[in-house]
């Protein structure tokens, strides 16, 4: 990995600490209800059918996890084994205050890694995987490392999903003053915020390790369109 890769993780994990940080208030507040609302917590209805799907397997990874909503979805959906994974201590405190909030604690195990983390797992571990809003918010190299593990602790059979934004293009960008570097980096205050690729595009990418199977498109709240993406993907034989 370059310099200028690790510097830009760093950054990364810097903002997204941040940006999933909890106050004290929050943390009271999330505890008032008696989570009766987890089916509300992804998303999108496209996410959260995906995210239920991993309920019948026997182990499953949340990589990049976030707040854990897929974990939490997946572990009330059946689960009993779901491990939710970031490289931010923000979101890892996040995850662990949320299924505790929405009872699967004990099913849910939240860990804070590093950039040696997957490397760690041993081969085959998960038959279940689900990786959203990660690939392309993360420099192409990290991305790349991140496939190619996920593809070598993912089961023969596993389920692996992929969750990424729209697609950004250069005339698109232009037209709302935003500038790509190198034709399709969005970098907002700094922070690399997109990596735009087109559906073919991260087809490719993903081909050294996985045929993608499906790929439905999806819209976050207050969307008018349907542009993110969402790939179902199986692991190739010689992967």
């Amino acid at each position: 990995m370059t310099k200028k890769t690790m510097q830009e993780n760093q950054t990364l994990i810097a903002f997204w600490d941040k940006a999933f940080a909890l106050s004290e208030e929050d943390q009271k507040q999330m505890f008032e209800g008696d989570g009766s609302d987890w089916k509300e917590i992804a998303p999108s209805e496209k996410l959260f059918q995906a995210a239920c799907s991993l309920g019948i397997k026997k182990k499953v990874l949340d990589y990049g996890c976030g707040s854990a909503w897929a974990a939490i979805i997946a572990a009330k959906s059946g689960c009993a084994d779901v491990t939710a994974v970031d490289v931010a201590p923000g979101a890892v405190r996040a995850a662990q205050h949320y299924a505790t909030r929405y009872g699967v604690a004990d099913r849910v195990h939240a860990v804070c890694s590093d950039s040696n983390w997957l490397q760690s797992v041993p081969d085959g571990t998960f038959d279940g995987l689900i990786c959203s809003n990660v690939l392309d918010v993360v420099p192409p190299e990290t991305a790349e490392e991140i496939l190619r593990d996920l593809a070598r602790v993912a089961t023969r059979d596993g389920t692996v999903i992929v969750g990424l934004n729209y697609y950004l293009s250069p005339e698109a960008a232009a037209a709302r003053n935003m500038d790509l570097a190198d034709g399709n980096r969005l970098y907002i205050d700094g922070v690399l915020r997109l990596v735009s690729r087109t559906d073919e595009e991260w087809a490719r990418i993903f081909s050294p390790w996985y045929a993608v199977e499906t790929l439905e498109h999806f819209a976050w709240p207050g969307e008018a369109k349907e542009t993110r993406r969402l790939f179902w993907l199986r692991k190739r034989e010689d992967a």
